[in-house]
Formats: structure tokens, C-alpha cells, sequence
């Protein structure tokens, strides 16, 4: 049985376990109605008191996080936009794997019309 780590809410799991499955699911649930990752509002914390104090904590958090992590707390960022804007919760799924790969295509800047046309389904939540 091979474990895999996934890319939205951290989870190590087997897919092919029941088990596993289901609590994946039920955590996907919890973030589809705007719940965030630990890592995702540890990221938003420190950044905010980076801002706040001043003190040069920017440039400290630049060596300090995975810019993974800066392009997951992006796509978390517009979830909770779309859904304050009316994206359907049953969308999340999709909607994260299409953003995190258009972030991605923005940070390589490779692929970046395909995966702008991806996630043109959910235009109308960008607010």
C-alpha cells in the first residue's frame, strides 16, 4: 500500500484504505465551509504579526516557509472569496486542484493559458 500526501489539506493517507478515504473526505468537508489547514492559518499568523511588528519578519519568513505553502494559502484565499460569493461547497475539490495548478503555472510561467482556462468555471464567485 503506498501513502500519499495531499496537496490541499496536508493529510497523509492511503487511498486505497476505507478508513482513510473517509476521513480525507470528511476533512475536505470541514475546508469546503471555509475551514483552513493548521499550516494555512499558521502562515496567515505569522505573516500578520510580520506586518504588524515591522521588524523585518518578512524577510525572515521568506527562508522559513515552502513557497508550497505561499501558493496553498493563495488558493485557500480565493476559496473563501468564491465561497462567500456562492460557489457551491461540492465544488472545493476541483476548484483547489484547478487553482493551485493556475498558481502554479503563474509561478513557473509554464501552462498558464491552460490553467487560466480551467478555473474560468468559477469566474463568477472572483467577486
Amino acid at each position: 500500500m503506498s501513502a500519499t500526501t495531499c496537496r490541499i489539506c496536508g493529510l497523509l493517507y492511503v487511498p486505497s484504505l476505507k478508513e482513510d478515504r473517509q476521513t480525507h473526505a470528511v476533512i475536505h468537508k470541514k475546508l469546503a465551509r471555509g475551514s483552513q489547514p493548521q499550516k494555512v492559518r499558521d502562515f496567515a499568523k505569522a505573516f500578520g504579526w510580520a506586518v504588524a511588528f515591522n521588524d523585518g519578519g518578512l524577510d525572515r519568513m521568506k527562508s522559513q516557509h515552502d513557497p508550497e505553502l505561499g501558493k496553498l494559502v493563495v488558493a485557500f484565499s480565493w476559496w473563501s472569496r468564491a465561497i462567500s460569493n456562492g460557489a457551491p461547497e461540492k465544488d472545493f475539490d476541483s476548484y483547489m486542484e484547478a487553482h493551485l495548478a493556475f498558481a502554479d503555472s503563474l509561478v513557473s510561467g509554464i501552462g498558464e493559458r491552460a490553467a487560466r482556462a480551467a478555473i474560468k468555471k468559477w469566474e463568477q464567485y472572483a467577486g
